[in-house]
């Protein structure tokens, strides 16, 4: 019996040590739509894994369109916002699923976007009981 529960703890510590952990890491992607003058207005930092902060500063009109598109164009988030000096908005997309998104802001004329990529990456340990 105590050989049978010692069997069962050294396995049940094997399962824990030998556990996956996932990983979900964003990674932007530069967007060639945008002009020299629009591409220094907007700024896209992850500030946590998968916690965004959006700013894009002195909009040539009072109000700016912000969307969040998915690669199919199918529009995630959308609001329009009157702004004075700059835009500034924190992003929480910890519940999007693995592949490529855009930010993008459009202000009078001038579209600025910024494009990044979610990827979920497993990490697995290994480790041997004697």
């Amino acid at each position: 019996m105590k050989t049978k529960n010692t069997l069962l703890i050294a396995a049940l510590t094997g399962l824990l040590l030998s556990g996956s952990a996932l990983t979900v890491n964003a990674q932007t992607n530069i967007a060639t739509e945008k002009t020299e003058t629009v591409s220094n207005k907007l700024t896209v930092l992850q500030i946590k894994p998968m916690q965004f902060r959006v700013s894009y500063n002195n909009p040539t009109s009072k109000n700016v369109a912000v969307r969040i598109l998915d690669t199919d164009k199918n529009v995630l988030f959308s609001e329009s916002k009157r702004v004075d000096n700059s835009y500034l908005k924190y992003f929480d997309l910890s519940t999007l699923m693995d592949g490529t998104y855009t930010f993008e802001i459009t202000d009078g004329k001038e579209k600025a976007t910024q494009s990044f990529d979610i990827l979920t990456t497993t990490s697995r340990v290994v480790s041997s009981i004697n």
